[in-house]
């Protein structure tokens, strides 16, 4: 009996850091989100007006007349994503329009999952796979990595990834662009030979399709070129980025950065993006019932909902640290790039950071994901200031390109 509480324990904590680590990696808008519909699920949950919590962080965080001024030096792009500032009406008009519209991309990984049965481990694993993917499908931390963050082996990290790439669209959970292809393949109904052939082109040859030298392929192949052309129509058929589609309407939305950098005479100043989000705490009336009232039921349900709230305000203050601390960095260690503009980037890698701060691999990686930071050079990914021999050549990445 006593081992069987110890492994629950673990389990509840489990949880708590996939949670973490799932709040981490949104963005400003998706936090948003968030935190409005745990307001609708959990009563203990109470949202600060709008208008209020969007005071007070501003007041706190920034001065306005400050920011304003810098953008008057900075480019047009800036202007227009600042210039609501002014305007609390077209503001909350825009705001409107920010948020996610349809299924993401977890969401419909994880309804195909509801027939499963899965077991807490397995859960536990199987969400931080899905919620790690990026835009374009593609699970690109490294297995060893995860398995040791997870505490679990490398072969139940590998089984339950095979688990989410069977799943729909095709190609899903892929590591590099020929697994996903290849996972695509294994879909089709057609002629051995013609399967074989093409899976040997996409682990062979693929950067020479890329390259349109179909002839060069067809003689180390030895196969007659109409097969090879057979074979890369095929391949062309197929979707090399299966999270696309439900990321293309994120490309007609505001992009609101997560973090701003300030560029004064003798320093920088780094700001998290805290106000676009909203400001909640605990309802002081449910938390003087949980303690008072009698009914045992009633009290057990509103201790695991303020245990709820709280652990969401922690993970978010988490965030806001990381993100800060991980900011903070970038600009010291790109300091030329802020300072001259593009083309001024210094190395940076992943691992840099990392061991820097003393986080996990993973953490950064997820702290860096889907979100962007605005200077006075533009608006740029997060991962843009790493390495571009680090970055460029990533299955599914987005290459952001110097202006």
């Amino acid at each position: 009996m006593s081992i069987k509480m110890t492994l629950e324990q673990k389990q509840i904590l489990s949880q708590k850091m996939i949670q973490s680590m799932n709040i981490l990696q949104m963005n400003t808008m998706e936090l948003e989100s968030f935190i409005n519909e745990m307001a609708v699920e959990n009563p203990v949950i109470e949202v600060e007006d709008q208008v209020d919590y969007k005071e007070h962080a501003l007041s706190k965080q920034m001065d306005v007349n400050r920011k304003l001024n810098w953008l008057e030096s900075t480019d047009y792009q800036n202007a227009v994503y600042y210039h609501d500032d002014e305007n609390d009406d077209s503001w909350e008009a825009n705001w409107q329009d920010m948020k996610d519209q349809g299924e993401s991309l977890a969401e419909f990984l994880q309804s195909q999952l509801i027939q499963r049965e899965l077991s807490p481990k397995e859960k536990l694993i199987n969400d931080y796979i899905i919620e790690g993917l990026n835009p374009d499908g593609y699970f690109t931390e490294d297995i060893r990595e995860t398995a040791e963050y997870l505490n679990v082996s490398v072969s139940e990290v590998e089984e339950m990834l095979m688990h989410v790439q069977e799943l729909d669209p095709a190609g899903v959970g892929a590591r590099n662009l020929s697994e996903c292809l290849l996972i695509q393949l294994k879909r089709y109904s057609l002629p051995e030979d013609l399967l074989r052939d093409t899976e040997l082109i996409i682990r062979e040859y693929l950067s020479m399709i890329a390259k349109n030298h179909l002839q060069v392929v067809s003689r180390k192949m030895k196969l007659p070129l109409k097969r090879v052309e057979e074979c890369c129509n095929l391949i062309r058929s197929m979707n090399p980025k299966p999270g696309n589609c439900f990321n293309d309407r994120s490309h007609f939305q505001y992009i609101s950065p997560d973090v701003v950098v300030v560029k004064f005479e003798n320093h920088f100043d780094v700001l998290v993006n805290e106000y676009q989000y909203p400001v909640f705490h605990i309802n002081s009336y449910y938390e003087h019932l949980a303690k008072n009232t009698d009914d045992k039921q009633a009290r057990s349900y509103l201790k695991e909902k303020i245990k709820q709230a709280r652990d969401i305000s922690d993970s978010i203050k988490y965030r806001v640290s990381t993100l800060s601390k991980i900011a903070v960095l970038l600009v010291e260690r790109q300091k030329q790039f802020f300072m001259y503009g593009p083309g001024h980037k210094q190395p940076l890698q992943l691992a840099d950071i990392a061991d820097e701060l003393e986080l996990h691999i993973s953490t950064v990686s997820r702290a860096l994901s889907n979100k962007y930071l605005q200077c006075s050079w533009g608006v740029y990914p997060l991962n843009y200031f790493l390495t571009a021999a680090m970055t460029a050549g990533k299955p599914g990445e987005t290459i952001t390109q110097e202006k």
